[in-house]
């Protein structure tokens, strides 16, 4: 089900939409523990949580935000205050509440077996569609029910990365971006790209080099190569004599469409190309202006980097636009840039309205891309 953003929700339009919604997760959920009962999880990865760590953080959060939350009624937004009673699992503050528990202990400690979660996230979802009705005649609560709904958005974005990361075919649940409309001459005094850069000008960057040149990369840019070693793009493979290029696609190579927006690139990553090309990123209200206001502007196959700006990049609104899912990275000094738009598995209703989000600068596991400006 899509919900036009523009539409006020009401408790029938926002109880179908949670029904849908968990009939996404679940059967995404399902694939995942599938691929992962047969192959197993390394035993630590810092991009990601296991889905079954996720899956008991939705019920916590959902509850947290709705049942247990005594301001609900008046659509208070307090994620500190005391909550009314304890979750219908025992224990799920202390295995669940992100506050409590850092990313690596989402690995190292014991959980319920998976029917006990998915038995907790089912009776959680049908306390919260039974107070729906009486949540419709406080419109402000109604607020709280989507911030919930929001947030299973987010996970099944968050658990299609995975499967990309895991070499995980997720089936129906993705689809590729659409091909970006070719640039083959694009016009360098134009102020701002109309599209996301494609793989046809990125690659370019890549053989001729610019992996193993300093000068085009930030210091921090630089040590994050180094570490890693990468001399590619994630999920791009080296090239083989005579043969197409291809890319990793959730567990299976495919041959790379050059008209498509390239993907899975850090923020050093998309510097390091601009100062290649004699470009820049945009800056977020660059990027909104020409959105709203440039013909031919086009958004939402890949996230987009931008750099921040007076507007965007206060504390308030940081703080606003990132939750601590995508807290933890691969290097804990590491900046936290922008990116902005969204991608092609973001929610469909959420693709009409650009979002933001911080995002640590070293982080390429997502679907990430960016555009470019003029210097």
């Amino acid at each position: 089900m899509t919900h036009d953003t523009a539409t006020p929700w009401t408790a029938a339009t926002l109880a179908a939409a949670l029904r849908a919604r968990r009939e996404h997760t679940l059967a995404l959920f399902r694939q995942l523990q599938a691929a992962i009962g047969a192959n197993a999880l390394p035993r630590y990865l810092p991009e990601l949580s296991p889905p079954l760590w996720d899956l008991g953080h939705l019920a916590w959060f959902e509850g947290w935000w709705t049942s247990r939350h005594p301001g609900l009624m008046a659509g208070s937004f307090d994620a500190e205050g005391p909550r009314a009673g304890v979750a219908l699992l025992p224990k799920a503050d202390a295995w669940f509440d992100d506050r409590r528990i850092n990313h690596p202990a989402r690995w190292n400690q014991p959980l319920p077996s998976t029917a006990v979660l998915l038995d907790w996230a089912r009776r959680t979802r049908e306390q919260t569609l039974a107070l729906l009705p009486a949540a419709s005649r406080r419109p402000a609560a109604l607020a709280l029910f989507e911030r919930v709904l929001a947030a299973e958005e987010k996970l099944h974005e968050d658990w299609l990365a995975i499967a990309q990361t895991l070499g995980i075919d997720p089936g129906q649940a993705a689809d590729d971006p659409n091909p970006t409309p070719a640039e083959p001459t694009p016009d360098p005094l134009a102020s701002i790209d109309a599209t996301p850069v494609t793989w046809a000008r990125y690659l370019p960057f890549v053989e001729a080099g610019g992996y193993a040149e300093r000068e085009f990369w930030t210091a921090e840019g630089w040590d994050w190569r180094k570490r890693t070693g990468l001399v590619r793009p994630r999920h791009l493979a080296e090239p083989q004599d005579g043969e197409p290029l291809r890319r990793a696609r959730f567990g299976q190579w495919v041959r790379l469409d050059l008209a498509m927006p390239a993907v899975h690139l850090s923020a050093h990553e998309a510097q390091a190309w601009c100062r290649w090309a004699g470009r820049r990123l945009p800056t977020a209200s660059e990027w909104q202006a020409a959105q709203q206001g440039a013909s031919g502007f086009i958004w939402g196959e890949v996230w987009e980097w931008v750099r921040g700006d007076a507007a965007h990049s206060d504390a308030a609104s940081t703080a606003a636009n990132t939750d601590e899912a995508d807290a933890p990275t691969l290097s804990p000094t590491a900046a936290m840039p922008q990116l902005i738009g969204a991608s092609f598995a973001t929610a469909a209703r959420r693709r009409t309205v650009p979002a933001d989000r911080a995002m640590p600068a070293d982080r390429n596991d997502g679907f990430w891309g960016f555009r470019s400006a003029a210097v």
